[in-house]
């Protein structure tokens, strides 16, 4: 199998120097491309902001007034009252009910009567 001879001019090698300064430009489109890019990017997000704020304040100053509309006249039926608004027991209830709520803001809770005596006495021990 023939092998191919690649170019062995040896006079040619380019330098380290050389193959950085090679490399530095070839990488200089990418950084130039992304800071192009970036740019654009806040100068759009600050336009998309800036016309979100205005529409919040349009839409504040311009409200709808509302009109004035007059309310039906509602006609109330008046019905027979309950059955049980007139019953002997029910009315009978009531008025014990309000007797026994009568007695019992009258009643004295404290019951002073119950109170232990007052003992006043001097005791001494002795050694």
């Amino acid at each position: 199998m023939p092998t191919e001879i690649l170019n062995q001019d040896f006079e040619n090698i380019p330098t380290r120097e050389e193959e950085k300064n090679t490399a530095k430009r070839a990488k200089r489109p990418i950084f130039i491309f992304a800071g192009i890019f970036g740019g654009l990017l806040v100068i759009l997000l600050a336009a998309a902001i800036f016309f979100s704020l205005n529409q919040g304040r349009n839409t504040t100053q311009t409200k709808p007034t509302p009109t004035p509309t007059t309310t039906p006249e509602i006609k109330e039926e008046i019905t027979a009252p309950s059955p049980y608004a007139t019953d002997e027991a029910v009315l009978k209830m009531e008025e014990e009910m309000k007797s026994l709520d009568q007695e019992l803001t009258s009643a004295d809770l404290k019951e002073s009567g119950l109170n232990p005596p007052v003992l006043e006495m001097k005791i001494k021990f002795e050694k």
